[in-house]
């Protein structure tokens, strides 16, 4: 994390979001030419240039979607309806194909021609690999390996038993995380399991603030608030948070969008369904990647009209939550869509009861699957992994950062 001392007093305005009506997704694609080390020219420079995009598009009526079709087919890519989901449109495309898609529009009416470019907006977002996330008053940047936030659960209840901690013993293993290796930290009061019963603010205050104070001392890497209250978030950030992870994407609590809008806080928008006591009734999906990345962008909407900028916001896919275990292994298996966000990717898989339908396996014995996970997330694009385990999970991510950065594109 670097001080923004020495930086211009003033900077950029940041861009308005461009608009985009129909949910468009990049579900896979090739990355750039890998600069720094080319490797094999099948691998790297030829499939960057030559290689489709499969983007998927919603909302799309039928006269748009014909024209579309057509115009893909004379530009030399190839288009799929899906038929099990009405308006939906998946186009595999070059980069290109793409520039000449729009081309091929321009005298088109404007809804034509607004489908081509928010295909070219999904593309530049998938692309994008490095970012400077705003903190309060610091920068932590974003991209260049991927970082760990470790899980410090100031909680009686949390899922996994080995995490529960409080007070002295808590503020011991944030530092030990530390020093193994995590990047960040992210301190939480209130249990956000399948089935958990609610915290009153003053309790998870009690429980929270003690903790980030002294840690802030001890410790020089950023610090997360996991809450859904504003009343909480305003007092972690006076304890010296400058993160506040909302399992919730701003959806419970109106005023927390405004606490972190007014400090300037970096906020983590996850994706979730109803609330920790019943979200298993709300795991319902026709298409998980697409939905999931819809509700994302309106959680990201929510941040923009609150005054949060743009370079202070991270998604989570929210694995587990209101998630079946097949959802999550679907979400995870597709982390690279939510590069089409443009916006840094946090993904937490630790010992979630996912890996334990896959295993058969207690929350104790999941490391071995977490580490999969993990790797999954990082070869997918995942920026940042929150972690019980961050000494085994460091050596993991960084093995799977060195394999997806000799042959993808990205900067080590």
């Amino acid at each position: 994390m670097s001080p923004e001392a020495g930086e211009p007093t003033t900077r950029p305005t940041p861009q308005p979001a461009a608009r985009l009506d129909h949910n468009p997704l990049v579900l896979r694609g090739p990355d750039p030419e890998h600069d720094l080390a080319p490797g094999s020219p099948a691998a790297g420079r030829l499939a960057s240039h030559y290689s489709d995009y499969l983007v998927r598009l919603e909302g799309v009526g039928e006269e748009q979607r014909d024209a579309l079709l057509r115009v893909v087919g004379i530009v030399g890519g190839r288009g799929h309806v899906d038929e099990r989901t009405d308006g939906v449109v998946v186009v595999a495309v070059t980069s290109v194909q793409i520039e000449a898609l729009r081309a091929q529009l321009l005298a088109a009416p404007p809804a034509q021609l607004r489908l081509a470019e928010e295909l070219a907006t999904a593309v530049r977002a998938y692309l994008r690999r490095t970012f400077e996330l705003r903190c309060c008053d610091s920068i932590l940047e974003v991209g260049r390996r991927p970082l760990l936030m470790g899980v410090l659960n100031c909680t009686p209840d949390s899922f996994y038993p080995d995490s529960r901690t409080a007070g002295e013993r808590a503020i011991a293993r944030g530092v030990a995380m530390v020093e193994q290796g995590a990047d960040l930290l992210d301190i939480g009061g209130e249990s956000t399991r399948p089935g958990s019963v609610a915290v009153d603010a003053a309790e998870e205050i009690t429980r929270v603030v003690p903790v980030l104070e002294r840690l802030r001392e001890l410790v020089d890497v950023p610090l997360s608030i996991d809450t859904t209250k504003a009343t909480v978030a305003t007092a972690a950030l006076d304890a010296g948070a400058t993160i506040v992870n909302d399992i919730s994407g701003l959806a419970y609590d109106p005023r927390l969008a405004e606490v972190v809008a007014s400090r300037g806080a970096a906020v983590v928008l996850m994706h979730m369904r109803g609330s920790p006591d019943d979200m298993y009734g709300a795991a319902e999906y026709v298409d998980v990647v697409g939905e999931v990345v819809s509700e994302l962008r309106a959680a990201v909407a929510r941040a923009l009209a609150a005054g949060i900028e743009p370079d202070r916001i991270v998604v989570d896919p929210g694995i587990g939550f209101a998630k079946r275990a097949e959802h999550s292994l679907i979400a995870l298996r597709h982390t690279a869509a939510l590069r089409s966000l443009g916006l840094p990717i946090l993904v937490g898989p630790s010992r979630k009861s996912f890996i334990g339908a896959v295993l058969d396996l207690p929350a104790d014995q999941r490391l071995e699957g977490t580490g999969a996970a993990v790797a999954a997330a990082v070869m997918g694009g995942a920026h940042i992994l929150r972690v019980h385990d961050v000494s085994p999970m460091r050596r993991t991510a960084d093995m799977a950062a060195a394999i997806r950065d000799e042959g993808a594109g990205w900067i080590f």
